[in-house]
C-alpha cells in the first residue's frame, strides 16, 4: 500500500505540473477513480509584497563597475567604485634582465606601464567623458573577511587620499570588440625611500632583488603590489561593467651578437611585456554608492501600484505568503504544487536606450536566511530557497514565475509563528553561475547582481471586489489531494 500511495503522488504531481497553467477543472474526475478513490482540489490564496531598501550586500563578485549615472526612469543616482587586486603564477619570471640591462645603460627599466581595464557592458552615453583615479593600495585587503558593497577602503586604511596615484580620461565609446580603457602608471614612483621611473620598473627591479616575492599571491600581495582601488572621480553618464584588470608593461632589450670577425658585431632589438591578471584566486570587490534618500522613497511611493527589483545594493520586494490560509483546513492533506507569478510593469517608456536592464533571474528566499544564503555562499535548493528567470513569453509573460514552492510552504507551516518573519520572502537580482558536468548543467555560484538593472512589479494588495470579495493581484495557486476516507 506504502509502494502504491507513493506511486500515485508521482503520478499526482505529474498531473499537476502539467496542469498548473490551465484550468485545474476536471483533474479530480479524470483521475481519481483510476487511482485509489483520491480527492484533488484547487484554489487561489491572495499574497501581499512591498518594496525594501536592499541596504549593503555581499560584495562577493569577480567583476567590477566603474562610472556614475542616474536611472532614467526613477532619478536614482548610482556610482561604482572597485578594488582589484593581482595574481601572479608560481612560473613568472622576467625576460633576461642583463639584456634589459644592455637597453639601459646598466639599470632595469620598464619603457611604459599601464592598468589595461577591460569591460564586457556598457550603460548609458558611451561618449560621456568620465574620469578615474587608481589608487596604489596601502596594504592588501585580507581574503578570509566578508565584505559588503559599503565598504570605505579609505576610512579602513587599505587605502590613503595621499598614496601614489594615477588619473586617466576615458569614454566608453569604443567601436572594436575588445572594449578597454588604459590608465597609465609611467609617472616618477617613490617607495621606500627609493625612487623609480616607473610602476614597472619598480616591478622589474623588485623581482631582480627578491625573486621569492614573486612565487605566491600571497608574498606578491604583501611585498610588491597590494592591489589598486579605481575610483570615479569625475563625469556623469555611463558605466562600465569589468571583467578584468590586468597590470601592464613594456620593456626594451639588446642583446650583442659576437661576428666571426670579431670585428662586425650587432645589437638585437626587441620589445617585450610581462602582465598580472585580476583572477579568482584573488580578491575583486565592488563599492557601490547609491542615493540612499531616494531609494527610501522610491520603496515607500505609490506601493499601490507596484514595488521594485533594483541592483547593485538598491530594493528588493518582500512578499508576505498566506501560509495558514493555504493549510487551513488541509492540515493533513498532500499540497503537490504553489504556483505564484510576479508580473513585470513596462517602464513608462519603454524604447529609452538608456533603461536599466530587467533582472534576468531573481532568488525568492526567506527573509530571515537573506543575509546567511550569500554569506555561506548557498545554492537554491528547491525547499527553502528557489530562483526564476525572466520571460518575456508563454503562458506567464512577462513575469516571474516560481513553479512550484509547496515544500516552502510546508516548511513555512512547520515554523509558524517562529518569529516575525515566519511567512515572508524576498525577492532578490541574483547572478548565477553555472558550470557543465557531463552533459549536465548545474549552478556553481549564486551571487548578488551587481549589474545595473531595475524594474517594477505589479504589487500585491488586498483590495475588495464588486462582490465585496477579498482579491490581489498577485496569488498563489495551489493544488491539494488526499486519499477519501473509506
Amino acid at each position: 500500500m506504502k509502494i502504491l500511495r507513493l506511486l500515485t503522488v508521482l503520478v499526482i504531481a505529474a498531473l499537476t505540473f502539467a496542469a498548473c497553467d490551465d484550468t485545474t477543472e476536471g483533474i479530480g474526475g479524470s483521475i481519481t477513480n483510476k487511482i485509489d478513490n483520491i480527492n484533488i482540489s484547487d484554489s487561489a490564496f491572495n499574497v501581499t509584497t512591498k518594496s525594501i531598501v536592499a541596504g549593503a550586500v555581499l560584495s562577493r563578485n569577480n567583476t567590477g563597475l566603474i562610472g556614475k549615472m542616474k536611472d532614467p526612469e526613477t532619478g536614482n543616482y548610482v556610482k561604482g567604485d572597485y578594488m582589484t587586486q593581482l595574481s601572479v603564477l608560481p612560473t613568472f619570471s622576467v625576460d633576461t634582465l642583463d639584456y634589459i640591462k644592455q637597453a639601459n645603460n646598466g639599470s632595469i627599466e620598464a619603457d611604459s606601464c599601464y592598468l589595461l581595464v577591460s569591460y564586457n557592458a556598457s550603460y548609458g552615453d558611451t561618449i560621456a567623458p568620465m574620469k578615474v583615479t587608481a589608487y596604489e593600495m596601502t596594504k592588501p585587503m585580507a581574503e578570509d573577511k566578508e565584505y559588503y558593497s559599503d565598504y570605505d577602503a579609505f576610512e579602513k586604511g587599505w587605502v590613503n587620499e595621499n598614496n601614489q596615484h594615477w588619473s586617466s580620461n576615458y569614454n566608453l565609446s569604443n567601436t572594436s570588440d575588445v572594449k578597454n580603457f588604459k590608465i597609465y602608471l609611467n609617472k616618477e614612483y617613490k617607495k621606500d625611500g627609493k625612487r623609480y621611473k616607473n610602476y614597472g620598473s619598480y616591478i622589474m627591479q623588485t623581482y631582480a632583488e627578491h625573486p621569492e616575492y614573486f612565487k605566491t599571491n600571497y608574498k606578491f600581495l604583501h611585498n610588491v603590489c597590494p592591489g589598486f582601488y579605481i575610483k570615479n572621480v569625475g563625469g556623469t553618464g555611463n558605466m562600465a561593467k569589468i571583467w578584468n584588470t590586468e597590470l601592464i608593461f613594456y620593456w626594451t632589450r639588446h642583446k650583442t651578437i659576437k661576428a666571426k670577425d670579431g670585428v662586425t658585431d650587432s645589437t638585437a632589438v626587441s620589445i617585450g611585456y610581462n602582465r598580472f591578471d585580476g583572477t579568482e584566486e584573488v580578491l575583486q570587490l565592488n563599492k557601490i554608492e547609491n542615493d540612499t534618500e531616494n531609494l527610501k522613497k522610491l520603496a515607500s511611493k505609490d506601493q499601490e501600484k507596484c514595488t521594485y527589483l533594483k541592483s547593485p545594493a538598491g530594493i528588493f520586494t518582500e512578499v508576505t505568503l498566506p501560509i495558514e490560509d493555504i493549510m487551513k483546513g488541509h492540515e493533513k492533506d498532500t499540497l503537490n504544487t504553489a504556483t505564484v507569478s510576479f508580473p513585470r510593469l513596462n517602464n513608462e517608456n519603454e524604447d529609452n536606450p538608456y533603461n536599466f536592464a530587467t533582472p534576468s533571474t531573481i532568488l525568492m528566499v526567506q527573509k530571515d536566511s537573506l543575509q546567511s544564503f550569500f554569506e555561506k555562499s548557498k545554492l537554491a535548493d528547491n525547499r527553502t530557497s528557489y530562483t526564476a528567470s525572466y520571460s518575456s513569453t508563454g503562458t506567464y509573460k512577462n513575469a516571474y514565475t516560481f513553479q512550484n514552492i509547496a515544500n516552502l510552504v510546508s516548511a513555512m507551516y512547520k515554523n509558524k509563528g517562529k518569529g516575525e518573519n515566519w511567512n515572508k520572502v524576498v525577492l532578490v537580482p541574483v547572478n548565477v553561475i553555472t558550470t557543465t558536468q557531463g552533459y549536465t548543467t548545474v549552478i556553481s555560484k549564486i551571487n548578488h547582481d551587481m549589474s545595473l538593472a531595475s524594474t517594477r512589479l505589479k504589487r500585491g494588495v488586498i483590495t475588495t471586489d464588486s462582490n465585496g470579495k477579498e482579491t490581489s493581484p498577485i496569488q498563489i495557486k495551489v493544488i491539494y489531494s488526499k486519499f477519501k476516507e473509506e
